[in-house]
């Protein structure tokens, strides 16, 4: 069976603008959020997520059907948008991914908005600690739910090394969340 993602970016390789609004509707939402929560700014995401529409477009003629579609999507995402955090040398956090899937299994139970408040600063300046590739790796892994491999597709490493960087980001977390 045929991967419809793939059929639609070959078709907008051959200059099908059908085939390219297809995959505008099914990718702009969700790499709207990743890049809005990797970048911690709205605005931003919105004009990385329309370079990358844009990327996308150039390169259908070209993909080479080695990975998924949606690993090809991500990948020229997180590198657009590591290109415009250090075009901008900010450094954001987002801890709104972060808090809803914490490792640790964090209970929200019975917690007043003022302790998750204070949870969710904590996890914000933890997670503006973070290098760029571990927070891209596990925002890769927490919010979009990629593979191992998927990620190390889009970040263009080894699984070992995704393994590596995601335990060493939850690591840093925990150290930073334990000591408040």
């Amino acid at each position: 069976m045929v991967d419809p993602d793939l059929e639609l970016v070959d078709a907008t390789g051959r200059g099908d603008q059908e085939a390219f609004e297809a995959l505008v509707v099914k990718y702009q939402g969700p790499l709207l959020n990743f890049i809005a929560r990797y970048t911690g700014d709205r605005f931003i995401a919105e004009d990385i997520t329309q370079e990358v529409f844009i990327r996308i477009y150039r390169a259908a003629p070209r993909f080479q059907p080695r990975t998924k579609v949606s690993t090809w999507v991500f990948s020229i995402a997180c590198n657009q948008a590591l290109t415009e955090m250090d075009r901008r040398r900010r450094r954001r956090s987002l801890c709104e991914a972060v808090s809803r899937s914490r490792d640790g299994g964090y209970d929200e139970t019975g917690v007043s908005p003022a302790e998750r408040f204070e949870l969710e600063e904590e996890i914000m300046s933890a997670l503006g600690r973070l290098p760029d590739n571990q927070r891209a790796a596990l925002l890769l892994r927490v919010n979009e739910e990629l593979s191992y491999r998927e990620i190390a597709d889009v970040l263009g490493m080894t699984i070992e090394s995704v393994e590596s960087l995601l335990f060493r980001a939850r690591t840093t977390l925990k150290r930073h969340l334990d000591r408040k």
